[in-house]
């Protein structure tokens, strides 16, 4: 099946590779139409960093460098710009942003046929908030007839093997390594905390494989990550 509207959310810039990149890279080859949805503007990813960046940035700058990486990201995956579609919600304050989320991104999931959002009961509270604005626009849509592909990004947390008979593992050619090790490059704002930094690149370096869940619109709140 070709040519399908994906619908991917975003909680922060770089988590569009961190957790369904591998994937994304499969869907642009196949020739499907990939929107992405970036929740937050980024600006709070020092805040509470126990490093110190090798460089003091006001907020408002990191927020312009993390946007400006999105639309970097869009492009380096060959997507053309109008297909990003950025809520500018404050980074760390999304839980605040649900409702208003929901009505904005309800027009822009109207005719999706696969949507791709991070777990519920999630770690982070931004990947929480933005899973809980998908599926909120999508019960009130009634997007009864998509598949759902849920993600990780692993630091915070994995799946329960409540919905084993869902996972669905992609594997990473050497040639898609490559790829997301430049995409990588792109996010230079993670490059500011040393520690970060070397976690992502050795992360990326060593991923041979990702772990996603496919869910159905009747799933929705019948298994711990859906």
């Amino acid at each position: 099946m070709f040519n399908l509207k994906i619908v991917i959310f975003e909680p922060h810039p770089d988590d569009l590779l961190m957790g369904p990149g591998p994937v994304i890279l499969n869907w642009i080859e196949e020739g499907h139409d990939i929107h992405i949805i970036t929740v937050t503007d980024g600006r709070a990813c020092f805040r509470k960093s126990e490093e110190i960046p090798s460089v003091e940035i006001p907020e408002n700058e990191v927020a312009e460098m993390r946007i400006n990486e999105a639309k970097k990201a869009v492009e380096f995956l060959g997507l053309p710009q109008e297909n990003l579609h950025l809520l500018y919600f404050p980074d760390a304050e999304s839980q605040k942003y649900i409702k208003e989320g929901i009505e904005k991104v309800k027009p822009l999931i109207r005719d999706a046929e696969r949507l791709c959002l991070p777990s519920d009961n999630n770690l982070h509270e931004d990947h929480q908030a933005t899973h809980d604005i998908a599926i909120g626009a999508a019960r009130e849509l009634k997007l009864t007839n998509i598949e759902y592909w849920v993600y990780f990004v692993p630091q915070y947390g994995r799946f329960n093997e409540d919905s084993k008979d869902k996972w669905v593992t992609i594997k990473i050619s050497e040639e898609g390594k490559e790829k997301l090790q430049k995409w990588l490059q792109i996010y230079q704002s993670q490059s500011l905390t040393k520690n970060t930094w070397k976690l992502y690149t050795r992360y990326i370096k060593s991923i041979k494989q990702m772990l996603y869940a496919i869910y159905k619109f009747e799933d929705i709140g019948k298994y711990h990550n859906f």
